[in-house]
C-alpha cells in the first residue's frame, strides 16, 4: 500500500493485488457457482431458481470465509 499526498489536501492510496489471488477468487466463483447452479437446476428444473441460488450460494460462502486472527479459515 502506497500513500501519496498531493497539494497537502488529497491522499491517493494504491493497493496491489497479486494475480494469483485474483485467479483463485475468480476460479472459486466459477467452480462453486457452476456446481450450485447445476445442483439446483436438477432439483427444481427452473433456470431462474438455479441462477438466483447460485448467486446467493457463492456470496454466502464468501461471507463464511471471513478472517479470524488474521487467518482465513477454509470451509
Amino acid at each position: 500500500m502506497v500513500h501519496l499526498k498531493i497539494n497537502n489536501k488529497q491522499i491517493i492510496i494504491f493497493y496491489t493485488i497479486k494475480g494469483s489471488t485474483i485467479k483463485k477468487v475468480i476460479l472459486f466463483d466459477i467452480v462453486l457457482g457452476t456446481a450450485i447452479y447445476y445442483a439446483l437446476e436438477m432439483i427444481s428444473s427452473s433456470t431462474i431458481i438455479a441462477t438466483i441460488g447460485s448467486l446467493i450460494g457463492t456470496e454466502g460462502v464468501k461471507k463464511l470465509r471471513r478472517p479470524i486472527n488474521g487467518r482465513i479459515i477454509p470451509v
